[in-house]
This record gives structure tokens, sequence and C-alpha cells, in this order.
């Protein structure tokens, strides 16, 4: 005979739940283990018992009580959305789909089922899928924090860290979480808004105990802001309190190349080289940070060893062979120089899944598209309806072919701002050029709209500041909707001789969103691409707002040059602007280095070096 009535099994499960619910574990166990004795076929005991040994951190018995549950009541929604979230946490992808997918069919209007069918997709690199699962979450439940953080992750995944920086925000608006915080401060810090990582950063530090704190992020922040006590402190606190004391040093030796204090950040590396801590990865920030001699042999001889070996693999060989690339193109040792730069790039196409499916119907499609659009009366046409504002300067040009130069020369003006590389534009072109019924379509009315937003992103916040530099190269593809929007606006396009050009791109390690980079013939189509774009732009766009200036009389006869730069935007000559290198900024870009030397021609017909070995580039010599 049973010892419990159906009435008194409930009130026992509510009681072990009131003592669970109070953090009295042990109770709430000793409660459901004498019903399952009685009951062990009971769909919402064994429920209860996978709920309370996961609180007690047994992930495997309480998965298994919460499968033995769903055998008993296949379609119970809260025991499917338990099964989903530790199939989560014990990483298994596949199941936790599975059973989010269920829980969507039995319970279609509860945002958590979507939810948790989002974390799996995003776990499998499902990006679209989960996007669209979260946002099924966030209509029925706009304001939980957990969706929006977890929709904010999609997009930083999807490489759209703008967007995800206006989740971010509303996120931590309704909840400040510390999790949240750090994810928007990293990547504030990614697109040089050191200050607004720092203002995120010390809103949720007190909610933290101290050894709990993000200090390495911090430091970096205070760094970037050249408040170097600050960040001393900092550093010490993060040294102190992580695992990765290595990863921590390393963390400061790059903050430190960044702001140009390549001296400081060599000391530190050269120390943990030293004491062999880290070594491959600190070698390879020691490159970026200063021209590698003949004393170095040794350490690169060690390192290509270490390249050779079979101990690294993926992106953490690339990085190794482009640093030992750079060190004996330092050494003038060009054949070597280039077998690594090869290996780098092999290793890349292989690990970065948007190298391995680039489109180039679907580039050329997006050129004929702007070609074949934005005609001379239409650009007048829609100019018309554009905004008055002269505060965008647009540097663009290919990747690689003096941007950062020249927004270092610009920005020491002190009339403009340096803002870096702002996604902006490349994250909303998704939006704004879609496939409709007749082919690709171009929506002016949400451009215009963003257009104004853009503007707020923007805002100097001096009013001295005539223009605001955005140099993301890849505004180039967008400057006849750019024009469009700001017709007062200027852009000063970088042109470079294309084999030193794309030889520069062969040997610079790359994002891995830039899918035609680390394949030359795919380097060779998007340079044709950006060619005959920049035809087209010559013929719609006037002169007096869209200027070319050749990275080669840039580094030969920079006075001459910079003042035509200069005169272009109505600036007059200031001295900073003809010695970039003493900027104090934070240059975040493969550059680093070199903005830091005075201005010199050195790179200039690189591609004479490296003759016997261009391969497919000797097809641009002509």
């Amino acid at each position: 005979m049973s010892l419990h009535s159906q009435g008194s099994i409930e009130t026992e499960l509510k009681l072990a739940n009131a003592a669970y619910r109070a953090g009295d574990l042990g109770l709430a166990t000793s409660r459901v283990d004498k019903l399952l004795k009685e009951h062990p076929n009971r769909a919402d005991v064994q429920l209860a018992k996978g709920i309370i040994e996961i609180a007690k951190g047994n992930q495997v018995d309480g998965a298994n009580a919460i499968l033995l549950s769903l055998q008993l009541e296949p379609t119970n929604p809260e025991a499917l959305s338990w099964a989903a979230f530790t199939s989560l946490n014990l990483r298994n992808f596949p199941r936790a789909e599975e059973f989010a997918r269920r829980f969507v069919e039995v319970d279609s209007q509860n945002p958590r089922a979507h939810y948790l069918l989002a974390n799996a997709l995003r776990a499998l690199d499902r990006i679209d899928e989960a996007l669209k699962a979260i946002d099924r979450s966030l209509e029925l439940s706009p304001d939980d924090t957990d969706s929006l953080v977890t929709k904010a992750r999609l997009l930083r995944q999807g490489s759209l860290p703008g967007l995800a920086v206006e989740v971010y925000r509303k996120a931590l608006a309704i909840r400040p979480t510390p999790p949240a915080a750090v994810d928007l401060a990293r990547i504030l810090l990614n697109e040089s808004h050191p200050q607004e990582a720092l203002d995120v950063l010390n809103q949720v530090a007190p909610l933290l105990r101290i050894e709990m704190r993000p200090h390495a992020l911090i430091a970096q922040a205070c760094t970037a802001l050249r408040h170097f006590d600050a960040a001393e402190a900092h550093w010490r606190l993060a040294e102190t309190y992580t695992n990765d004391s290595v990863g921590v040093i390393q963390s400061r030796a790059t903050a430190e190349i960044a702001v140009g204090r390549f001296e400081i950040a060599e000391g530190l590396l050269r120390n943990l080289i030293e004491k062999r801590a880290g070594i491959d990865a600190s070698f390879c920030i020691l490159t970026t940070a200063r021209k590698m001699t003949p004393d170095e042999l040794p350490l690169i001889q060690q390192m290509e060893a270490v390249s050779q070996s079979g101990s690294l693999t993926g992106i953490s060989l690339a990085n190794l062979d482009y640093a030992l690339g750079k060190s004996f193109d330092d050494l003038r040792d060009f054949e070597k120089a280039m077998w690594h730069y090869d290996r780098a790039n092999a290793v890349c196409l292989e690990s970065y899944p948007r190298r391995k499916i680039f489109d180039r119907m679907a580039v050329r499609r997006l050129t004929d598209f702007q070609i074949a659009f934005f005609t001379n009366d239409r650009i007048q046409e829609l100019a018309d309806f554009g905004l008055a504002s002269t505060l965008p300067l647009f540097v663009v040009g290919m990747m690689r072919s003096g941007t950062t130069l020249t927004e270092s020369i610009l920005g020491a003006h002190s009339k403009v701002k340096p803002g870096g590389e702002q996604s902006f534009w490349q994250e909303r072109s998704i939006e704004l050029f879609f496939e409709g019924v007749n082919g690709l379509e171009y929506d002016q009315d949400l451009a215009s709209q963003f257009a104004g937003e853009y503007l707020k992103l923007l805002d100097p916040k001096v009013d001295q500041i005539r223009h605001v530099v955005d140099k993301n190269p890849s505004n180039f593809d967008l400057a006849s909707m750019l024009h469009c929007l700001y017709p007062n606006a200027k852009f000063v396009h970088l042109k470079r001789h294309p084999v030193d050009n794309l030889l520069s791109l062969w040997m610079t390690p790359m994002s891995g969103n830039v899918g035609y980079a680390s394949d030359k013939e795919n380097l060779l189509f998007a340079y044709r691409e950006y060619l005959r774009l920049w035809t087209h732009l010559q013929t719609v766009i006037p002169n007096d707002r869209f200027a070319t200036f050749a990275y080669e009389d840039l580094t030969s006869k920079p006075d001459e040059t910079i003042g035509a730069m200069l005169n272009f935007l109505g600036l007059e000559p200031e001295s900073a602007c003809f010695s970039p290198e003493t900027s104090q900024r934070t240059v975040l870009t493969p550059s680093v280095h070199q903005v830091r030397q005075p201005i010199h021609s050195r790179s200039q017909a690189r591609w004479k070096n490296y003759e016997p070995w261009l391969g497919a580039f000797a097809e641009m010599l002509d």
C-alpha cells in the first residue's frame, strides 16, 4: 500500500521545493529521496530530484533524473526547459537543441523556449538561426536582460560589434550585470572608445569583490587614456588575482604598444621570454613593437623550430609564422620570410570559415549594383535629401594602403578628431542593400534614418572640431551612398602601388571577417573590383569632395602631400600634422609600429625584394 496519497505527495514536493528555495539542499534531498523510494515512476518527483542535484553541482545525476522525468511525461515544458539547460551546461549542444525545439513545440509562447534554442544554436555556430530564435524570445519578453545579452553576444559573434553595443547598453540600463559590462567594455576598447569602456567597468566594479573585478580591462582602458599611474595599479591587481599572470603581462604589453610605449612593452616581453613563459605568443607581440636585428637571430631560429615542430596548430601557428615572416623580412632574408607568410596564409585559409566560402559573384554583383544604381543623375537627386553636416571625414582605400598613417596626420590637427575604424556603415549595409524581387535593392529611407544616428555616434562634444575621421577602409565600397547622405562630407582616398598593397595584405594578420584574404587569386579579384569601383567614383563624386592621394607621394614628399590634403579639407597647416609619430593617440591596427616612426619611404617598391615569389600578384606589375 502506498505510503503517500496524491495530496500528500504534492505536499511533500512543496515542502522539498520550499527547502530548495531556502538553500537547504540537504533537507530538500531528504524529502525527495523518500518520495523516490515509494514513487520512482512519478515524473514530478524525478524532475524535483534532477533540479536539486543540479543545484548541488551534480550535473550528470541531475540530467539523468530529468531524462527519466521526460520519459514518463514527454511534453512537460518545465522538464524540457531543464533538459535543454542542463545539456547546455554539459556542452551537449545537439541534445540541447533537440530539447529546446521540443520545448518550443509544446509552448511556443514561452520566451525561455526560444532563449534556450538560441543559446544551443549559438553554441553550434549557427548564428543566423540563433538570431531568429532570440528575436522571437525578445518579441515575447522585450526587457528580458538574459535574452538581450544573448542577442548582443550573437551580434558580436556575427561580426556586428556596433549593433552589439546598442543591445548591451539596453540590457545594462535594465539591470547592470558584470558579465554584460565586461563584454561591452571589450568591444568599446576594440572600437577605440576607452573612456566609455572605463565608465561601463566602473559602473559594475562595486558589485564585485576586489579579487573578481576586471582589473586587466580597467588597466587596458586607463593605458589607452594615458592614465598610467591608475593603469599600473590595476595591472598589479590583475596579476595578483589571476591564474594566468603570463596572459595579463602579454595583454599589458599589447596595450603599451598601442600607445607607443614600446620600450616598456619590450621589457615585459623579454622578461617572459627569458623565463620561457608563453614564449611563442610573447615573440609574436614583440615583433610588432620593434624591428628585429641580427642579435635576435638565435631567438628567431628558436621560434622557427617551434613553428615546424607540430606543437602549434591553427591561428596560433599562423600568428607565429606571420611574426617569423616579419622577422626574416627585417633581416632581409626574403625567401624565408615569404615561406612563412605563405604558410601563415595557408593556415588562415583553412581556419577562417569566411575565407573558405568567399563568394566572388556576390562581391561582383554588389559592385555592379553600385555602378548601375548610383549614377550622376540619381546621386544629384538623392543628395538633395542629404544632411548638410561636414563632420564626417572618410579616409578610404584598400586595406594596407596608408589609411592609418593618414588618420594620424589628419587627426593631429586641432580641428580634427581621429575616430578610428567605425563599423557602423559596414554593419548596416546588410540591411540597406538587400535581395529584392528583381535583384539587389537599396533602402534610401532607412539609410537616411541611419545617417542621423551616425552623426550622434561621431559627436566630438567639442565645438572647435570640424571633422571626425572614420578610417574604415571598407567605407570605400559605400562611398556613393555616403556622398548622397552627406553631400558636404569629404573623402580622402589613399592609393598604393598594386603589388605593394597586395603584398602588405599577404604579410599582415587580418581579421577573420576579411573573406578575400589568404588566397592570392581572391586578393587579386578584390583588388580589381576596387579599381573598377574607383573608376566609377571618380565620375560621380565631385573632386572637391573626393580626392585621391598616393601612398608613395605621402611617404616620399610628405610636406607637399600633407599640405595638399589640408588644403583639400580647408584646414590651415599645423606643425603636428607633419610629425604624426609624436601623436599620443592609441593605435589598434597592424600599422601600430610604422605610425610611431617618422614618415619614411622604406615600404615603397617592397615587391622588388619578393619578385621571385610573387606568384599571381605579378599580374599587377603591368
